[in-house]
């Protein structure tokens, strides 16, 4: 009675916090407790709930996948579960991530993903240790394009777990998540502990500054929508603010299907300065100077 009572209180107190779509959605369930707690929630706030799980191929899938078929016959829910092929490259993890957000976004209707504020504050001090802009200390959005959302970005992984565990979900740890060959292990295991003994408050401080952060940005990008059209005039960007015609320049390059990157940005820079009439982009494609505008061809 006491369990239930807590498990009560507990997603009461999450549900306060949490961001679902409206609707029904489909839990990517991991086999872990994030996603597991995710799921209860997502019930629990009244929504019509699907399940599904992308199994990687990795040494601990087959148990991760047992898991979530196991933690679904407890929700009495039917599993739908994808394998995918993650590709070679420098980062396995993101290589996985690529191949798990594939099969995501293939999901018809809104799909929620298990991260929490913990994860947040882990990508803040990644991307501050890489070398990030403002935009990558905002940390996880709440919506990434087209139909993937964090709804409990704003409830820490202690929370997940002792929900998780009370609602007595069967739900199994990713041994990767051990490993201190990953950065990201790294920071969870070794640094953050030791930035919690300056600050106890430390994840509750963080998430303060990255909504700050999400206020400026958002503004800068509402004033970049605004500048932004199919043919830019040089004396336009080059009379914007430099925040803002970053930002410009970025939206001009994703509206006109270029990949963007550093690299890319920089030639456009080098086009619009009139350093050069002409640098090329990818798949054949460059960005030209005609007299007072840039365009792609």
């Amino acid at each position: 009675m006491a369990a239930t009572r807590r498990l009560r209180e507990l997603a009461d107190s999450a549900l306060t916090r949490t961001r679902f779509p409206s609707g029904s959605v489909t839990v990517a369930l991991s086999g872990g407790a994030d996603s597991a707690a995710l799921a209860v929630l997502a019930i629990q706030s009244g929504l019509e709930v699907s399940l599904f799980h992308v199994h990687h191929g990795f040494d601990a899938s087959d148990m991760l996948a047992a898991a979530a078929s196991e933690v679904a016959d407890r929700l009495g829910i039917a599993l739908e579960t994808v394998s995918v092929a993650v590709g070679e490259g420098a980062s396995l993890e993101a290589q996985a991530r690529d191949a798990r957000y594939g099969a995501l976004t293939k999901v018809d209707g809104p799909v929620v993903t298990g991260h929490t504020r913990d994860d947040a504050v882990e990508t803040m001090l990644i991307n501050l240790v890489r070398g990030t802009g403002a935009d990558g200390l905002t940390g996880i959005p709440y919506h990434r394009r087209p139909n993937v959302y964090r709804p409990i970005l704003d409830v820490s992984r202690s929370e997940t777990r002792e929900i998780a565990a009370l609602a007595d979900l069967p739900f199994r740890d990713d041994p990767a998540n051990e490993s201190l060959d990953l950065t990201r292990n790294r920071i969870r295991h070794v640094v953050l502990p030791r930035l919690r003994e300056l600050n106890p408050n430390l994840d509750e401080t963080m998430a303060r500054a990255a909504s700050a952060l999400r206020s400026d940005r958002d503004l800068l990008d509402e004033m970049a929508d605004g500048a932004l059209s199919d043919e830019m005039e040089t004396s336009v960007i080059t009379t914007l603010p430099s925040p803002i015609a970053d930002r410009v320049v970025k939206r001009w390059l994703a509206a006109h299907d270029v990949e963007v990157s550093a690299d890319a940005v920089a030639r456009v820079w080098s086009v619009v300065s009139g350093d050069s009439d002409r640098q090329e982009l990818d798949r054949g494609r460059s960005v030209v100077r005609d007299r007072a505008v840039i365009r792609v061809e």
